[in-house]
């Protein structure tokens, strides 16, 4: 049995993906949700002024300076 790399993966994937469609759009789906989830977590997390309160909690954590 062949150990798959990361380009071997990608392949597979788009030849599945050229089979059945569906794969696109659960994919899409599944990115979506996501997106919906986070944006609804900040949401609830800075009420009043969401951009200051975005940005002073992203500074905290290290992911912007």
């Amino acid at each position: 049995m062949k150990i798959l790399n990361e380009m071997d993966y990608v392949e597979l994937y788009a030849k599945k993906l050229k089979i059945d469609n569906k794969l696109f759009h659960n994919q899409k789906m599944l990115i979506n949700s996501q997106i919906e989830g986070s944006s609804s977590l900040f949401n609830n997390m800075f009420k009043k002024n969401f951009k200051q309160q975005a940005r002073e909690y992203l500074r905290g954590i290290g992911l912007i300076n």
